[in-house]
Formats: structure tokens, sequence, C-alpha cells
């Protein structure tokens, strides 16, 4: 499985997106488990994104990189600000 980068600011990133190279902007359509996904039998997280042509992207990521991901994007001042609105 693929390591997960964690990015707390996205768009104080320079080179996150590589806009001079091709790319089609999405619709995540859902989130899901997975049980026994990874060949260790670990679960993975599924994300599913639907492209403008109908084209479907999955990708995954094993439950304990996303868990570790979301916990620490949780205390970010970007989530704090969402939290507590403005």
């Amino acid at each position: 499985m693929t390591p997960l980068v964690v990015i707390p600011d996205a768009e104080q990133t320079p080179g996150l997106l590589d806009r001079s190279r091709p790319y089609v902007e999405g619709q995540l359509r859902a989130v899901g488990l997975m049980r026994h996904a990874t060949s260790e039998g670990r679960a993975a997280v599924l994300l599913t994104v639907d492209l403008p042509d109908g084209t479907q992207v999955v990708a995954q990521t094993t439950w304990r990189l996303f868990d570790a991901a979301a916990r620490a994007l949780a205390v970010t001042p970007i989530v704090a600000e969402e939290v507590t609105g403005p």
C-alpha cells in the first residue's frame, strides 16, 4: 500500500497539484470500509470519485493510515475554524 502523505494546508503547499499536467476534477461519491482488504488482512478505506466523462476512480488506503491522517488534520487551525465558525 502506498504511504499516505498528510498536507495540513493544501492551499499553501506549492506543487501539490501540478497544473502543468492534465487533470480532471471529479466528485467524491462514496467512502466505505473493506474488511480484510490488505494481504495482511487489515481493513482499508475505499473512496470513489466520479469524473465528468462517467469514469469512476477508486482509491484506497489502510484504515490505520486514513485514521492517522484524519486525526492529524483534525487538530489543524483550518478544522478549528470550520468547527467554530467565523
